[in-house]
């Protein structure tokens, strides 16, 4: 784990920091949580800060490991930067939004509500995009050699993380994530995805994962079977990994949820 960290550090000290600062957030929101027993649909306001903390601090961790394979250039500065600014436009508006003890997320209620959402809208647009040109990169020629399998795995990683990234639209699109019901359903602990409805959220989060869950299926195989069946693996497991957020999407728009109560 100290390796791991200080060669997040080493790769990207920007983006380290960044995902050092939600780690400490998580920690923070978490105490809030516990001292402030606001209730918003059906949780505590704190509990959707705490969320995003620690998937901004994964996500942030884990993009500045890749980007210690790209070469130095001004593309790879902006990424990074952007990616910085996006995710903190993300968190001071849903720290302030909960701290108001009013939804962030599809909240139109007032104007003030209405241009928050709008901002943080823009923002993922714009993270995402600076996703999309990191993809691109990962395509041309890189100063390290990468094994095959582990390669492919960051690829198809990131192509399928902007895939679920654009989803997200679907629910800004229709000003809530639950299909079949108003949001604020029972759901489950901490992840609130609904048990009663379907929920838009669950294949979101399959795949924004995805850049998390194959570069480490590829980890795994290295050195364990040969780099031709590692890579055959690691396509196939992007396949049924695609199939399975797929299979989320389609099941929450028919109204069902991803584990019944």
């Amino acid at each position: 784990m100290q390796y791991l960290i200080q060669t997040i550090f080493q790769r990207s000290p920007e983006l380290a920091v960044l995902g050092l600062t939600h780690f400490i957030a998580l920690a923070a929101f978490g105490i809030l949580s516990l001292l402030d027993n606001r209730i918003l649909l059906g949780i505590n306001v704190w509990i959707k800060p705490m969320k995003f903390a620690v998937s901004i601090a994964i996500y942030a961790w884990t993009v500045a490991w890749f980007v210690g394979y790209l070469p130095e250039s001004g593309i790879k500065n902006a990424i990074v930067w952007t990616i910085i600014v996006t995710m903190a436009i993300e968190t001071i508006c849903i720290t302030g939004q909960a701290g108001r003890g009013v939804l962030s997320h599809f909240n139109v209620a007032t104007p003030w509500d209405g241009a928050i959402f709008t901002t943080m809208g823009i923002a993922i647009a714009i993270n995402t995009f600076a996703v999309m040109v990191a993809a691109w990169l990962f395509f041309q020629e890189l100063p390290v050699a990468l094994e095959p399998a582990y390669l492919w795995a960051i690829r198809l990683g990131l192509i399928i993380f902007v895939i679920a990234s654009w989803e997200g639209f679907l629910m800004a699109a229709r000003l809530q994530h639950s299909v079949g019901a108003p949001d604020g359903s029972v759901g489950l602990p901490f992840l609130n995805w609904s048990r009663s409805v379907g929920d838009l959220r669950v294949a979101h989060f399959i795949g924004l994962h995805a850049i998390q869950v194959l570069p480490l299926t590829a980890f795994f195989l290295a050195g364990r079977v040969s780099p031709q069946n590692a890579l055959v693996i690691v396509v196939i497991m992007a396949i049924v990994y695609a199939a399975l957020c797929i299979l989320a999407f389609l099941q929450a728009l028919a109204g069902i949820p991803f584990l019944k109560s």
